[in-house]
């Protein structure tokens, strides 16, 4: 009896093994490689912005023509690029099942798999319409997005680099006439500040403070680091800064070539002197306009510090 019992138990286990390794994973229905169907894509995008306005529609048949999305689905996994009127979206997720849907995840967003006649429906998990992706004959991703993939994750590298050393002092290198390192290095700190003059409330700007020896200057950039800010050129002017104390002096500064330095013939170089000294945060203000009453450009930002003594060691 016992034995009949064992057996029983065995066969029943072995049914229900192979009901549960038989059941097909909704993934199996979606393997391949998928492209967006741009005219779906442009119809929803009309539909946003009316036809009314000719010169929106003519941007946004650019926008859809240089779009890239093509994703790769392999076994439980999707990877691939979403790239649309310069928003990225860099896909490497395992696809995840929940209440029966299927549901990948991007750094930032999540987004449903639909199957459907078509492909798959890519819609992201807070919007009311999707993607219609379409599945190609290819094998794999084309070369053009995996090219795109690595350059755009090598910038979102660099991009979080460089937000991680904001307010952190580096060490630079001087080159030669021939872009070579000379070996002699340089202290370095990138901030964030603030822009404002008679026609801009309020925009962000970065500034890089550059210790030379015992000299030191100012170049401001806009809030892409692509271009420098416009100063007066060979003009003296004056700088206010805000010690920890609360004690707020002016400083003599000189303007040349986009760079603002502590004046030479200051002997009391305030914001070197403290930057060597003491750990306390400034608070510095640029006025252009004391410089030149053709410019009412002010930058506001902060240094202090830091790590500064630990760079000047390497």
């Amino acid at each position: 009896m016992k034995k009949s019992n064992l057996a029983l138990q065995f066969a029943i286990g072995v049914i229900l093994t192979t009901m549960i390794s038989c059941q097909s994973n909704p993934t199996d229905k979606i393997q391949g490689v998928f492209n967006a169907d741009k005219a779906s894509l442009k119809t929803i995008m009309q539909e946003k912005i009316g036809s009314e306005n000719a010169f929106a529609m003519a941007l946004l048949e650019k926008a859809i023509e240089n779009a890239v999305i093509e994703f790769k689905v392999s076994g439980d996994s999707i990877n691939g690029l979403m790239f649309l009127a310069g928003q990225k979206t860099i896909l490497s997720s395992q696809i995840q099942i929940s209440n029966d849907s299927m549901i990948a995840q991007s750094d930032n967003s999540g987004f449903y798999l639909i199957p459907n006649e078509k492909g798959i429906l890519f819609k992201n998990k807070n919007s009311e319409q999707g993607i219609q992706l379409i599945k190609s004959d290819q094998t794999d991703i084309s070369s053009d997005t995996k090219d795109a993939i690595k350059n755009l994750a090598k910038k979102e590298k660099e991009l979080n680099e460089f937000n991680d050393n904001l307010g952190k002092w580096q060490k630079g290198n001087f080159v030669d006439e021939f872009g070579d390192n000379t070996g002699k290095g340089y202290p370095y700190l990138v901030v964030r500040g603030e822009h404002e003059n008679s026609s801009v409330v309020k925009s962000d700007v970065f500034v890089k403070t550059t210790i030379d020896g015992e000299s030191l200057y100012f170049q401001i950039f806009n809030s892409s680091m692509t271009l420098k800010e416009n100063f007066p050129d060979s003009e003296f002017g004056t700088i206010k800064i805000k010690f920890p104390d609360g004690e707020v002096k002016n400083e003599k500064v000189f303007f040349y070539k986009n760079t603002v330095s502590e004046s030479p013939d200051d002997k009391n170089e305030l914001i070197y002197n403290h930057l060597m000294t003491e750990s306390g945060e400034l608070k510095i203000l640029i006025d252009l306009g004391t410089a030149s009453r053709y410019y009412s450009d002010k930058y506001q930002f902060s240094i202090s510090k830091n790590n500064l003594d630990e760079v000047l060691l390497k």
